[in-house]
């Protein structure tokens, strides 16, 4: 015992994924809360346009920071020993960032009402909502400046407390916003949560970071052209992604409500919610895990072995989760929602495999953005997210709402087999 102990104690992801762990439980215990509370208090219906909101709300948020993220994270880890360099990525992702949010929060804020009509369409207008999210967008630039900090120098441990914080806040919030004033309170908290993360992450840097460590000295508001360049190919293949794949979400959500009816889209969307609370756990520990590791180490040999080490020590736990979820599905479904939302218990054998085979795949993925190849990332984005849509608008008719699930499964079969093409020479090459 003694001996497994050590062992544990030494292996940085074994220690990453239990610290994790707390996060990720505490976000499934207030998630479920919120869905419970949602469920209740919006119904199957507005968890569809709840989702059509949430959709447009991800690929706007990244757009505002240019889809800088990965980039930002992967030069703090490779520069974090060279610091004009490192100063020098930091001022002009800084700049670009605001820049890119001030030019998406005005056409948002002068497209408030016909936004409105294509996205929420209800008696009631919500133009003023989208008003809200383009001044709230400036915020999510503080807010990915200082996380991705934290995570190129991997202060892991930082990280995880400012996301529990934020967990917190956005919980309390949302839950008193949604007994209040029902789907009008839920689309609102969904536009502030930017004003919520960024008030969280500058204060736990400014008080918890930067005083002791004089990182502060090197981030200023110099502009270099040559770090734009740099840059410029993280922020097409993330954009890419984040404003397609919401996109095609909305879509296949709209495809959904007139083939079967508005109830399908919110069982896809209590789905795909559940999902994601198991799904932030394995993503989180790439991110923070996998990602500064390509980018020091941009060798064959350590892609493989930081792959094939994740899928050894993760996998099994993701396996066991995976099962347990589908056993205990019927229970899932009665304590987080109602029993308005029984018909999206059929979906789940679909979403649950598709979900292994994601991860599987998002692993192997990231060799793209450690080593900064735009054209290879394209190529296999194109194809998942072509492959999507193509598969769900032949499975819908067919299946109704499981066709969706269907689909989605499909969808990553054929990514899994694009990548192993992609990548055979970083995979089983010497």
């Amino acid at each position: 015992m003694r001996r497994l102990l050590h062992s544990l104690n030494k292996n940085l992801l074994l220690k990453l994924a239990g610290f994790n762990s707390l996060h990720v439980f505490l976000k499934i215990g207030t998630g479920a809360l919120m869905s419970h509370l949602l469920a209740i208090y919006v119904g199957a219906a507005g968890m569809g346009i709840l989702g059509n909101l949430r959709n447009f709300v991800q690929g706007v948020l990244s757009f505002s920071v240019l889809g800088l993220e990965n980039g930002m994270v992967k030069h703090v880890a490779q520069f974090q020993e060279n610091i004009p360099k490192l100063r020098k990525v930091l001022s002009t992702a800084k700049i670009l960032m605001f820049i890119a949010s001030l030019v998406a929060g005005i056409l948002i804020f002068l497209a408030a009402p016909w936004l409105d009509q294509q996205l929420i369409a209800v008696d009631t207008s919500f133009a003023n909502l989208f008003r809200w999210l383009a001044i709230c967008l400036p915020f999510y630039v503080v807010f990915v400046f200082f996380s991705s900090l934290l995570q190129g120098f991997q202060w892991y441990k930082k990280f995880i407390w400012v996301n529990i914080c934020i967990s917190v806040l956005v919980f309390g919030i949302s839950a008193y916003s949604v007994y209040q004033y029902n789907l009008s309170g839920a689309l609102y908290v969904l536009v502030v949560v930017p004003v919520i993360q960024a008030m969280v992450a500058w204060g736990w840097w400014h008080w918890g970071t930067a005083k002791t460590t004089g990182l502060s000295k090197r981030i200023n508001f110099s502009f270099d052209t040559t770090v734009v360049r740099q840059l410029l190919k993280y922020s097409l293949m993330a954009l890419f992604s984040a404003l397609m794949i919401p996109l095609v979400h909305i879509l296949i959500r709209t495809m959904l409500m007139e083939q079967v009816s508005d109830e399908a889209a919110g069982w896809w969307e209590a789905v795909t919610r559940v999902s994601s609370y198991y799904m932030m756990f394995v993503t989180s520990l790439i991110s923070m895990y996998v990602l500064p590791s390509l980018s020091k180490n941009s060798s064959r040999g350590n892609y493989r072995s930081t792959i094939w080490g994740f899928y050894k020590n993760i996998l099994p736990l993701v396996i066991i989760g995976l099962v347990a979820v589908y056993l205990c599905r019927e229970w899932i479904v009665a304590i987080l929602f109602t029993a308005e939302f029984e018909g999206a218990l059929p979906m789940f054998k679909w979403q649950l495999v598709g979900d292994f085979v994601k991860i599987i795949t998002t692993v192997m993925a990231f060799r793209f953005i450690a080593q900064n190849d735009l054209r290879r990332y394209l190529t296999a984005e194109i194809i998942s997210i072509a492959s999507f849509y193509i598969f769900s608008w032949y499975a819908i008719p067919v299946y109704a709402e499981e066709g969706v699930v269907i689909a989605y499964l499909a969808n990553y079969i054929v990514y899994f087999v694009c990548l192993l093409i992609l990548l055979r020479k970083d995979l089983f090459k010497a």
